[in-house]
């Protein structure tokens, strides 16, 4: 298969969850209506997306690593198929979260196995770039989404919007079927060729772990960032939900363009040097952010404007800053933390995901049950993943360097 093909086809498969979320969130309200059930219950079906797609991660990766990514990710969209067409067709908002509680559990096929795939074929800096390619391609899921459920439950009723996803599992069932080839060469030769680790293993490994908690911290920071700006925004500032989904929608392409970017300075920077450049623009443009309230103060008379304008100015602009460091980590930890492993990458990928998805849960529970939400938490929170990004690489700089003063 080639390269640009193989491509297309993983965001394909990494398209599966961003569109199970995003784009049934406008026909909710109708949703509602048409089960006799109110929103509320509506919302517990996406939770249940995300507990399942989170936690059936590592069930995914080890079943690629044994069975091969081919075989899982037939299963998995074959699963994700059927559980779309249940979705469609309840007629209770019980068989509803048993639809979508399927849904999430074959969409993390494709998330363990798209990553997977681009470990089994490509390594170093051609595997960084891969994957911000990919992420960058991804992104525009979220922005596209909502836009097609609205247009589809406006047009043929919210129905229609699984049957939709239940078309492109089914699209992306026979392209898989008949064009992709078994990547995972390495786990699938006899056992004594290949080493079988542990998720308890991996996540000791030396090499992997401090790639993985960045790679956490990074999404703490972003949803950090999605649960407190519509409070920010709509709630202290008073935008509109046209306004604030254009603020949003600006963030999302900050994240689009700095892994476009990424895939551009690779060919001339490491991989490693690419990751330290996000995390210091996260920490940087968060402090800037930290401070942006005094320094409105002295701007606002300077362009002629009132102090909230320039704070909200400079806040959307430090936030893209913020936006696009985030991206940078992301797909550069990925990568090394893939490159931090012989084999068994979809073990490897499936326990990123999995703590990367339930500290992302954490910090919007936390975030949700704070007195106070403003620029300064979310500044300060985004500063403490930036450090935390900064202390782990610093670690394990200093421990790398002892380790090879002890073998000389």
């Amino acid at each position: 298969m080639k390269k640009q093909q193989l491509i297309v086809m993983l965001v394909a498969m990494g398209c599966l969850a961003s569109l199970s979320t995003d784009i049934y969130l406008p026909a909710m309200p109708a949703i509602a209506d048409a089960l006799a059930t109110d929103i509320a219950m509506v919302q517990i079906t996406l939770a249940l997306f995300f507990a399942t797609f989170s936690l059936g991660q590592l069930v995914y990766g080890p079943l690629s690593d044994k069975f091969g990514r081919r075989n899982v990710l037939l299963v998995g969209i074959g699963l994700f198929g059927f559980a779309a067409l249940l979705c469609a067709q309840a007629a209770s908002v019980e068989t509803l979260m048993v639809g979508r509680f399927l849904l999430g559990l074959g969409a993390c096929a494709g998330a363990v196995s798209s990553f997977a795939i681009c470990r089994d074929v490509y390594d170093k800096s051609e595997l960084t770039k891969t994957i911000a390619i990919i992420s960058a391609t991804i992104g525009i899921a979220p922005l596209v989404a909502p836009s097609i459920g609205a247009m589809l439950n406006d047009i043929y009723g919210w129905q229609s919007i699984f049957y939709f996803l239940a078309i492109y599992a089914a699209i992306l069932f026979i392209w898989i079927l008949i064009s992709l080839p078994e990547t995972n060469n390495t786990n699938l030769k006899p056992a004594k060729t290949a080493k079988s680790m542990g998720y308890l293993q991996i996540l000791m490994n030396v090499n992997y772990l401090p790639y993985m908690l960045m790679n956490a911290a990074a999404f703490v920071a972003l949803f950090a960032f999605i649960t407190s700006s519509p409070v920010i925004f709509m709630s202290q500032w008073q935008f509109t939900e046209y306004q604030f989904s254009l603020f949003f929608a600006f963030n999302a392409a900050c994240m689009i363009v700095a892994n476009s970017l990424l895939s551009v300075t690779l060919k001339k920077y490491s991989t490693e040097t690419m990751l330290k450049t996000g995390y210091l623009m996260i920490i940087v443009a968060a402090t800037a952010m930290l401070l942006s309230g005094d320094g409105a103060k002295y701007i606002a008379p300077l362009v002629g404007v009132n102090v909230s304008t320039v704070v909200i100015a400079l806040f959307s602009l430090l936030m893209g800053i913020v936006a696009m460091g985030i991206a940078i980590v992301l797909s550069t930890s990925m990568s090394l933390l893939l490159q931090g492993v012989k084999h068994q990458y979809g073990k490897a990928v499936a326990l990123a995901g999995c703590v990367r998805f339930i500290c992302g849960f954490a910090i919007t529970f936390g975030v949700s049950q704070m007195n106070i939400v403003n620029v300064t938490a979310l500044a300060g929170i985004t500063i403490v993943c930036g450090v935390t990004c900064l202390l782990v690489m610093f670690f394990r700089n200093k421990s790398e360097a002892t380790l090879a003063r002890v073998t000389e």
